[in-house]
Parts: structure tokens; sequence; C-alpha cells
């Protein structure tokens, strides 16, 4: 069985099942059903006019149950059912021997002419798609746990921009060059990868000057910022703030970011504007429905039934597509670096706070006199988080949220530590006047 076949039969018992009364309990009209074969999945596409909540509740019940009862279930994986326009939609994915797992960029197209566009892959009509970074998509999200594709699509993204001499790109790897180390030396990109604190500050840092000096001066083609594994960068503030200026700020300075992850949870971004900022996005497995909600940016489709290895969610305002994203390998990433690097910077010069018009610490960690003393206190007592928590609270300074306490405690430990070290006690004045030093 092809697959047309397949779906063409799990249709018709679908249809004859409505129909009959079987799924909602009673005739459910349906005057239509669309087949979709695309590479990894198959797609039904049902319109059933003002019955189509009654058919969606029937479909989704019980893990859709349902959608495995009327044909010999041939499919790989979970299906899903969810609204798409008018339609109700039912996706599964293609048993191995009729997927298509492998799709190359050469058998596809060539560079797609700049503009900041790039061939993602193909799409469930068998139709190329093509992602750009525009002020309708100034900013791309990448999703995927390991095994998914990510960091292919993040190098096919950046193998093609590289093609276009309007292109600046910078780098950043979270995971110390794991990922991105591999397309460093393509034409377009500024300087070296960056893999630590410093380095990520000083990249990040260029960028956001520059995205002031378009503000200032004007500008001229595109500066893309491309981060791999940011969540692994989230605990220092000045990353954090960073990206939020690039994204809030970067669209009409044509400053762009894609950012990836292999954990899209809230919690990631360090800051929820960055991520409300990031308004195309390439969702990949994803290991829960939690994760495909920020994935994907709802609660529908879920990429947490994607099938991993390019199997993709792309989307973009107004349109969503299943892609099979296309695969590039070292070769074609050694045969687009034209001989070797010709960055702009050898090293990227140190960060400076002024030149982007960043006030250090930022204001997610700025702390009172008091707080710092009750974390000096706290330290002294060796309390952990939930004693030094309340401590906050009985000093009427409030309890922190998480990632504030955790950057308090740490303030307060090493400036104890330190006074530890040179000499120094911390002593309540009781003490000190009933006669102890």
């Amino acid at each position: 069985m092809n697959q047309n076949d397949l779906l063409n039969s799990w249709a018709r018992h679908l249809a004859d099942a409505a129909r009959s009364g079987a799924l909602t309990g009673k005739p459910c009209p349906i005057s239509r059903v669309e087949t979709i074969a695309g590479p990894r999945a198959g797609a039904l596409e049902i319109f059933a006019g003002l019955e189509s909540g009654r058919l969606l509740r029937a479909l989704s019940k019980s893990d859709c149950a349902a959608l495995r009862q009327f044909v010999p279930w041939r499919f790989a994986g979970d299906p899903q059912v969810f609204m798409s326009g008018r339609y109700v939609r039912v996706e599964a994915g293609w048993p191995a021997e009729l997927a298509n797992s492998l799709i190359r960029l050469g058998d596809i197209s060539g560079n797609p002419n700049g503009g900041g566009r790039w061939v993602a892959g193909v799409n469930e009509c068998g139709a190329t798609v093509i992602p750009g970074l525009s002020d309708k998509t100034p900013h791309f999200l990448v999703s995927g746990a390991t095994g998914s594709g990510k960091s292919v699509a993040l190098r096919s993204a950046v193998l093609q921009l590289s093609h276009d001499p309007d292109n600046a790109i910078v780098l950043v790897d979270g995971k110390r060059g794991e990922s991105l180390k591999a397309v460093e030396r393509l034409p377009g990109v500024l300087g070296p990868c960056a893999v630590d604190g410093p380095q990520v500050r000083a990249a990040l840092g260029w960028a956001a000057g520059e995205m002031r000096r378009r503000y200032a001066d004007g500008s001229e083609g595109r500066v893309i910022v491309v981060v791999d594994e940011f969540q692994e960068l989230v605990q220092d503030s000045v990353i954090v703030d960073l990206l939020r200026k690039l994204a809030a700020q970067g669209r009409a300075a044509r400053v762009h970011t894609l950012l990836a992850t292999q954990h899209p949870t809230v919690s990631a971004f360090g800051d929820s504007s960055i991520r409300r900022n990031l308004v195309g996005k390439i969702a990949l497995h994803v290991l829960d429905a939690d994760a495909s909600r920020v994935a994907v940016g709802g609660s529908n489709p879920r990429a947490d039934f994607l099938l991993g290895a390019g199997d993709s969610y792309t989307i973009a305002p107004g349109n969503c597509h299943r892609v099979q994203l296309a695969f590039v390998d070292e070769r074609e990433i050694t045969a687009g670096e034209n001989g070797g690097p010709s960055w702009r910077f050898n090293r990227w010069a140190d960060y400076d706070p002024d030149d982007v018009g960043q006030d250090i610490p930022s204001g997610q960690f700025q702390f009172t006199g008091d707080e710092l003393g009750v974390a000096v206190v706290s330290a002294a007592e060796g309390e952990g988080r939930t004693l030094f928590c309340n401590r906050m609270a009985d000093a009427q300074l409030g309890k922190p949220g998480y990632p504030r306490q955790k950057r308090l405690r740490e303030l307060g430990q090493g400036a104890f530590d330190w006074m530890t070290s040179n000499g120094y006690a911390v002593c309540r004045r009781a003490a000190i006047e009933d006669g102890y030093t």
C-alpha cells in the first residue's frame, strides 16, 4: 500500500463512521475530505460545517483513540487532530518504508536570491518553504530536542544566508561551539563563534552597539545574530539584557536574531519579552506538551508528536507548514567557505556597556543595600534558600523570585567569603556589647 492508498482508505472509513453517527452519536454531515501526502506524515482535512466542533471533540477524545479504529493502523507515532482554518485536520506519521526523511538542500533549490530568506525544506504539499527575516518576521525561535535536526537546520540557514553579501552574521554557541563552529568560516561571518561568557558578551555587545549606531546613522544590509543553546547563557544577566535589546529593538535597524534551544520552556529565555518577540518559529520534535506550547506559540499543533530527524512545523504569522527540513552535510559547508574565513574581527572587542547604552547591573538584578546586607547575614548563618527567603520576608523586603534570589545569595556568599578570608567577622551588636569579640 502506498501513501495515497493508505490516506484514501483512512479518509473513506472516517467519513463513513461520521456520517453513520459512530463518531459523535448522531450523523455528522461531511461534505469534503482532502488528503495530503507529505514527506513524513499524511493528513486529512475534513470539512463538516457547523458540526466541525463536535467532530473535533469526538476525534480528540481519549488521545485520539477513534482515529486508530477504522483502518489497520500502519502509521508511526501518535496521531493528532486540530482545527486548521475551517477544516478539522488529522495528521499521522508515515511508517518508515513510506517516509522521505532525507531531502538534500541541493536537490530542492539553490540560494533563494537573498532578501534575508533561506530554503527551509519541503512542506506537506510538496512545495518548497522559504522563511525570511523581514518586518513581519524579524526574529525566529528554533526549538528541538537532541536528534530532532535542530543543529542541521541552523547550519543550513547560516550556509544559505552567508551567500548574500548584504548579510553580516554573528555566531554564538552556548554548547562551546558544538553546533556553530562548523560554519564560522563561511563568508559574511563577522568573527569567530563566541562560546564562553566574555566572548558572548563581546559578540552580542558588538551587535547591540551596531544596532544603536544604525538608529543614529541609518542602516545598510542586515546583521543576523544566530545563537544556539541560548538556555545555557541566561544565568548571565548581561547576556539576557543584550538579547532582550536585540529582540525588542532590532527590527527597525535590520538587526535580526535566530535563537535556538533544546529546552523551549518559559524560564529558558531569562526574560519573557525575548520569547514574545520571536514571531517566526521552526519547531522540531520536543519532549512534552509544555515545550510544544512554547515551540509553536500555542497548544496546537503538537511539536512533541513530530518524528525527529528534520520533521518540523515552520510557522510565521498567518501560516503553518509541516516541513521536512533540508539536510546539509560537511562537504556542502566546506564548499561554501571559499578557501577560508574573511572575518572582520579576528577577536571580538571587549564588551563595553557604555557602547550599547546598557546599565550594569541590569534592571533584572539591581539590589538595595538592605537586600545585600540580608544576603551577607544569611551566608554567615549558613542558611539555605528557604531560610534566606524567610529572612528577606522578616525584613519586609519581600520574597524574591528564583533567579533573583539565586543571584543575591551568590553575592552574599561571595562577600562573606571575602570578609572571612581577610579577617573580618559578622557579629550582632548585642554580642559586641556583651563583651564578645
